[in-house]
């Protein structure tokens, strides 16, 4: 495994390992809110003196970041290059309008929860872009986790927010930008405006705020627009979603993520709803799961092969990979439709060291029936029959539609794959900040369905727990 080492010249005030990480841009991921139960965070110390719940650990040692501290003046670390190297960049789109040529140079952000992808668009194409970790993601891998952590640590949400952006836009040379078009869920949306999400953590999910305004006061003097979230839980990136795709009636517009957010556009109207699919399609809480990054391995085949991001020894299997490994050896007899293996083995290995076991199986399976059952309940209440998805997001860009179909994740029916329209919506706005006007209307043409309240969601949810 390929690592780097990190020097510690001083710390403050004895200050947890894992906030001097994110201070200084290497914020590493967590999936248990900072409250010490996850292990992701598990570093190398490889000089000083450090202190771990009260007791003295002196290294060379093992710890793990979000409770440890240093006692001595310096100490190294060693971190692998999978906490923190820049996942793979998203920055691409399909079938969607083209975008106008303006002579004028913009840039596009699309302020994803995981990862945040930005791109420098000049006479309507994309010149040069960028990715890296959202730094909240040591505050958790989703939003509910960092909605929790707001009412103590919104300051430190907000800045670890802005600076990931601000390296971003440093890297696209943004002083000389005309405009900078952002999209994002309204939790994102309202951190990045200093606004507290926290009544978006609980029932009727109510947002404080749906339109924002144009800024010139966060990065610089620099025209900031913000695309107007739906709901408390639809938000700027589908908004974005719906405004490039151009649902026609009987399509259904997917964004697959830790959240996921579903339009279907049926004679009656638009309906949207949203799932908590949960990060296990992006690899958290997975023993063996991987974000989508350098490393990880993306396609499970049938034969055994697999095919891995950057062409390097693998460390993980991505979202992706997981789906089609379900698909793969339920063809293959070796799962049983409660996804226990039928050998009655503990684990199954895809490559040296990588494996699967029956409890990451049954986190996918969850975050499976989530999504199944959300789509399922919305085609249902709609009372129509659904003709065709499109589906956009971080975890579609890899996603083989076929082995999503084959374990009951989508539905029997043809299935486009969009790319970043999240990003694609940011960039029409950067471009043609005109077109917010039409977009702020859509959330008057939205009717949003809360599942819970839907008969027939918990029998679909249980229905999607196995496998077909």
């Amino acid at each position: 495994m390929v690592s780097y080492t990190i020097m510690i010249i001083e710390v403050k005030n004895r200050e947890i390992l894992s906030d001097l990480l994110r201070r200084t841009g290497r914020g590493m991921k967590s999936d248990c809110t900072l409250h010490k139960g996850c292990g992701k965070c598990r570093v190398k110390l490889l000089s000083g003196l450090w202190e771990s719940e009260g007791k003295l650990l002196p290294a060379p040692a093992t710890a793990v970041a979000c409770i440890t501290r240093l006692k001595s003046c310096i100490g190294t670390i060693e971190i692998p290059d999978e906490q923190t190297s820049p996942p793979q960049s998203a920055e691409t789109w399909s079938n969607v309008p083209a975008l106008p040529r303006l002579a004028e140079a913009v840039i596009a952000v699309d302020m994803g929860t995981t990862t945040i992808a930005a791109a420098r668009i000049e006479n309507g194409s994309i010149v040069k872009s960028a990715s890296a970790f959202n730094n909240q993601i040591s505050f958790g891998d989703n939003v509910m986790s960092r909605i929790a952590n707001s009412k103590e640590n919104f300051s430190a949400l907000r800045s670890a927010l802005l600076e990931t952006i601000k390296k971003l836009l440093e890297e696209l040379d943004y002083q000389n930008v005309e405009r900078i078009g952002i999209a994002g869920n309204t939790v994102m949306n309202c951190f990045l405006h200093g606004i507290s999400p926290f009544s978006i953590g609980f029932y009727p999910f109510k947002a404080p705020q749906l339109l924002f305004p144009e800024r010139r006061d966060l990065w610089g003097e620099k025209s900031v627009v913000t695309l107007p979230s739906l709901t408390g839980l639809l938000g700027g990136d589908i908004t974005a979603g719906l405004y490039e795709s151009q649902l026609e009636v009987g399509e259904m517009l997917i964004d697959l993520g830790t959240n996921c957010e579903i339009i279907f556009l049926s004679s009656a109207g638009l309906f949207g709803t949203s799932a908590a699919a949960g990060p296990a399609f992006e690899g958290a809480g997975i023993s063996c799961g991987s974000r989508a990054a350098p490393g990880a391995i993306d396609h499970y085949c049938s034969d055994g092969r697999i095919s891995v991001i950057g062409g390097i020894k693998p460390y993980g299997l991505c979202g992706s990979a997981l789906v089609d490994f379900l698909a793969v050896e339920r063809a293959r007899g070796n799962l049983d439709r409660f996804g226990r293996f039928t050998s009655g083995a503990k684990c199954f290995e895809i490559a040296p060291g990588i494996s699967v076991n029956e409890e990451d199986i049954a986190e996918l399976l969850k975050a499976k029936a989530a999504v199944y059952a959300a789509v399922k309940t919305l085609e249902q209440y709609c009372g129509e029959p659904l003709r065709r998805l499109k589906i956009a997001g971080g975890f579609a860009r890899y996603l083989d539609p076929e082995s999503a179909r084959k374990i009951g994740l989508l539905p029997p029916c043809p299935a486009l794959i969009c790319g970043n329209l999240s990003l694609a919506g940011a960039a029409h706005c950067a471009v043609t900040p005109g077109v917010l006007e039409e977009m702020s209307g859509l959330s008057k043409k939205i009717r949003e369905i809360h599942l819970n309240e839907c008969p027939g969601f918990e029998a679909n949810f249980t229905a999607g727990l196995l496998l077909l």
